[in-house]
């Protein structure tokens, strides 16, 4: 790379290359620096959340509390949640260790006091298929997407009062199913089945017993017009006969 320069009518052929080659490696240098000074100061914190997601994909009137109820009383769910709370706290006691040593130590402090969240420590998240499509040589075809609907995160005073709620009513609904004033409405056919599988499709009362299902009924013990909830322990198997015997009693 060189350059023409006119002084007192004579020319001069100046050559730039090593002025060129200089300047970039300046700015790379100064590049250089600015990365590694990025890197330093910025927050080595990285705050652990637990995140369970729920596809609620083809569902309508959709409230995350049930899912989030129903993982509670999933021994496996409510496990991974107790294990990630350890977790949590081993990692607060690491860091709280290293911030006595490191440099920068007033960065750091004020840094960690920024990623500690412990307020929204357990996120849960539901998820939707979406069709969507596209088209090549005239064609249209479709394909899924997964997308993340809601969320809500809570902090662990949170999950053990709800947990000690549910415990309450023996892990046998969600919350609001339980307090739901419509009992009759959470009478699913799959409830159904589960309850005459459980009593062997054999009348609580006179012992008949209707494996093809028919005259078999499913009771509540203690009548949905007094009080009485459609879960597991509320419901049994009865034949037409005794059910009617029973009537509201």
């Amino acid at each position: 790379m060189t350059q023409l320069y006119e002084i007192d009518g004579y020319h001069y052929i100046v050559d730039l290359t090593p002025y060129f080659v200089l300047g970039v490696l300046v700015i790379a240098l100064v590049c250089a620096i600015a990365v590694l000074l990025r890197r330093i100061l910025a927050s080595p914190f990285r705050y652990p959340y637990y995140v369970a997601r729920f596809d609620v994909s083809g569902r309508r009137n959709v409230r995350i509390e049930d899912y989030i109820d129903r993982h509670l009383m999933d021994p496996a769910g409510w496990d991974a949640i107790v294990a990630h709370r350890a977790y949590i706290q081993n990692w607060k006691h690491e860091q709280e260790e290293y911030l006595k040593t490191c440099r920068l130590r007033s960065r750091r402090e004020r840094q960690y006091a920024e990623a500690v969240d412990d307020d929204r420590a357990f996120r849960f998240i539901t998820r939707r298929d979406q069709t969507r499509y596209k088209q090549a040589n005239y064609m249209k075809t479709s394909y899924k997407v997964s997308m993340d609907d809601s969320e809500l995160d809570v902090n662990w005073e949170w999950i053990v009062e709800r947990r000690i709620r549910l415990a309450a009513i023996n892990d046998e609904a969600t919350l609001r199913d339980y307090h739901a004033k419509n009992q009759r409405r959470l009478m699913t056919k799959q409830l159904r089945e589960q309850i005459a599988r459980r009593d062997n499709y054999t009348c609580q009362i006179c012992g008949k017993y209707m494996p093809d299902g028919v005259g078999l009924h499913v009771d509540h013990i203690v009548p949905v017009a007094k009080g009485g909830k459609t879960v597991p322990s509320n419901l049994q198997v009865l034949c037409s006969k005794c059910n009617g015997r029973k009537g509201a009693r």
